[in-house]
């Protein structure tokens, strides 16, 4: 691991664990000693909350990666004042830009595991949508925090879940790949070339098997100004001439191979009962003149 790279981890009592005498373990201190994470700054306030982070963020040091933990100790009881709750979160996105490369939260905390009310959980998942609009990070591991067991109070993880929860940690400050929200870009293999969407075809009519095609209405064609013959005065040549013959008798047959087509096609389409019913046409009455 490079050793210019600085991290750090601030947040409540969830970045420890507890033994059954109530010994204190750290799970930075497994960072440093197996993951060898040297430039590891650390901040814990237990059952502190959002403002505890503010203060932290303002005086803490500059960091490439930053990894906050954040269980809720304050929305375990009621509702939270969106208002009043919403602007210490925008502080905190603030200052998060100013003094971190990176920063990744993880708020694991559900009403189910520690025997909370639904308010909980309605609390968390409103700062979850809070910090993922600000573009940041944000990691719940529902399916690890229903695996690592409690300890005796029921409130803080037990000595037996620290390799996991270090292992953890290790994971999401230096993720394998990782790409920085709002920058996302696809990266191709060198020798992968980019797939090609496939163009759906068109559904064919069965009919066009035995349709004919259908009248299609001549548009006659302006005849080309004749060109000045070099060898007399604007009077035209007999090549000339004889094409535009050709052309418009080459029409004419056109025009007439179309009529008799189309005329085929309705009398197909009629014989085979395809065309709608011609409206009756009664004839009109006639009305005898009055008489005076």
């Amino acid at each position: 691991m490079s050793s210019a790279m600085k991290y750090g981890l601030v947040g409540d009592s969830s970045l420890y664990t507890k033994r059954n005498n109530k010994k204190k373990s750290y799970i930075s201190t497994v960072l440093r000693d197996t993951y060898r994470f040297a430039n590891l700054t650390e901040r814990i306030f237990p059952g502190g909350g959002v403002r505890d982070l503010i203060s932290y963020l303002k005086t803490g040091p500059e960091l490439d990666v930053l990894g906050v933990s954040y269980f809720g100790n304050e929305h375990t009881l009621r509702a939270m004042d969106v208002k009043i709750h919403g602007k210490y979160w925008q502080d905190v996105f603030r200052w998060c830009r100013k003094v971190a490369g990176r920063v990744v939260f993880f708020i694991g905390g559900y009403a189910a595991k520690y025997t909370y009310g639904r308010v909980y959980d309605e609390n968390l998942n409103i700062i979850k949508r809070w910090i993922k609009d600000a573009g940041f990070q944000v990691v719940e591991a529902r399916q690890e925090v229903s695996r690592w067991e409690l300890a005796a109070d029921k409130l803080h993880f037990s000595v037996e879940c620290l390799p996991e929860l270090a292992a953890f940690w290790s994971q999401l400050l230096m993720p394998r790949k990782f790409v920085r929200p709002g920058k996302r870009k696809e990266r191709l293999e060198p020798d992968a070339s980019p797939e090609i969407p496939l163009v759906k075809k068109a559904r064919k009519d069965p009919r066009d098997k035995w349709l004919l095609p259908a009248y299609q209405k001549s548009v006659p064609r302006t005849p080309a100004p004749r060109p000045p013959s070099p060898d007399s005065d604007g009077e035209s040549s007999d090549d000339w001439t004889k094409g535009q013959e050709r052309a418009a008798r080459l029409e004419r047959d056109k025009k007439k191979l179309n009529d008799e087509l189309a005329m085929r096609r309705m009398k197909m389409l009629k014989a085979r009962g395809l065309l709608p019913p011609e409206p009756n046409q009664s004839k009109p009455r006639r009305i005898p003149p009055r008489q005076f």
